[in-house]
């Protein structure tokens, strides 16, 4: 098969979709299949040398401009032409965005099937509001097939689409080559001085509100009470931060918490292997790379029981799922693993094998391919 990938996130970007695309392309280009990327991201393009897919940047900026609105629609009709030429070569159109030009291009070009992955965890909030759902479920009408990263989030897709639509499950993956339990943490230990005794806990999320950082942020000086080795670190930016300082500060905990900023993702595994233990404590989630990311390097994760992440977290065995937003619940679970070096080790021995049982990116591309040549059949019986 040819597939023609949209998104708005991509490499060099930090994030959970930048990380989905590029993994999910190399996955289904090494399993024989032809893959482009268009990435409405800056950057440099890539033939697809090395084994990555090939990349076209676009962009709605001219010299790091944005374009006037009033321009916009003629400048991505312009910018789409010579896209449209090549939109035959392809067998399908996958799009992880609704952006303006894949909107354009699902509407312009029918006569290929159009594949939607639903990532984005403000859909939850979108689908519960007439006017704001409108758009997705007018996307979602253009569709010949929709997959949803996790159960939660196909279940409100396919309440928005109609009855013919083909919604799928499919999770999120990851590069377990790249995030294992053999990573070395120590280059993290010198460069953020973490000393041998400190128990660190990372929390590798952007510092947005629906992320519930403020949240970890309160629990932390029951944490240092009960171990006052404990260091916490925020792997991600954001325009919470001040609010978490606040928060630390108010506390007193502010001196044992360091702020990494947007770790670029080579960086990450060794982040997550210099952990004790790592933290999802979000308020709204779709899914998490990030929890996948732990739990591949051998981490026990303490994450909220809410959205799809208790589908990646097995309570008890691979770490613990708390009541989203208890900052009593999120201190206990952590302060539980700080205490006890065997049980750390045997979660994440555990949630290690899960990952490579059910969320390695060859096993998600699999089943994306299954459900490419679903939609592709149901979009020929259609057509006939």
């Amino acid at each position: 098969m040819k597939i023609l990938m949209f998104t708005t996130d991509y490499l060099p970007n930090v994030g959970g979709v930048s990380a989905h695309v590029s993994g999910l392309a190399g996955a289904i280009r090494e399993a024989g299949h032809q893959v482009m990327v268009v990435a409405n991201v800056p950057g440099s393009e890539d033939n697809g040398g090395n084994g990555t897919p090939p990349v076209l940047r676009v962009s709605e900026h001219v010299r790091g401009i944005p374009v006037a609105r009033g321009r916009r629609l003629q400048f991505l009709i312009n910018m789409a032409r010579p896209m449209i030429k090549d939109l035959r070569h392809y067998d399908l159109l996958h799009f992880h965005t609704m952006d303006p030009l894949s909107q354009m291009l699902s509407v312009i070009w029918r006569t290929r099937p159009r594949i939607l992955t639903n990532h984005t965890s403000m859909f939850v909030a979108d689908s519960a509001d007439p006017r704001r759902a409108l758009p997705w479920r007018r996307f979602f009408s253009r569709m010949d097939g929709v997959i949803a990263t996790s159960e939660q989030l196909a279940g409100l897709t396919a309440a928005l689409s109609s009855p013919s639509r083909h919604v799928r499950y499919i999770p999120n993956g990851v590069d377990a080559r790249t995030f294992h339990p053999r990573v070395a943490g120590r280059p993290c230990h010198d460069r953020y001085g973490i000393r041998p005794n400190d128990g660190l806990i990372l929390c590798p999320r952007r510092l947005v509100p629906k992320n519930g950082c403020v949240r970890l942020a309160r629990a932390m000086q029951t944490i240092l009470q009960r171990d006052p080795t404990a260091r916490l670190l925020f792997a991600g930016d954001g325009p919470e931060r001040e609010s978490v300082e606040a928060e630390l500060r108010a506390a007193g905990c502010l001196g044992r918490t360091i702020f990494a900023g947007n770790v670029p993702n080579p960086e990450m595994p060794a982040l997550y292997a210099a952990a004790d233990v790592v933290v999802v404590p979000s308020l709204i989630e779709a899914t998490s790379i990030s929890v996948l990311e732990a739990m591949a390097t051998g981490r026990p994760v303490v994450a909220s029981k809410v959205g799809g992440l208790p589908a990646l977290v097995e309570h008890g065995r691979t770490g613990y799922l708390v009541r989203p937003g208890d900052e009593a619940d999120i201190a206990a679970r952590v302060c539980d693993l700080l205490a006890d070096r065997d049980r750390r080790a045997r979660m994440g021995q555990l949630a290690h094998r899960r990952v490579l049982d059910s969320f390695t990116w060859d096993r998600v591309a699999a089943r994306t391919i299954d459900a490419y040549r679903g939609f592709l059949s149901c979009s020929r019986k259609h057509a006939n």
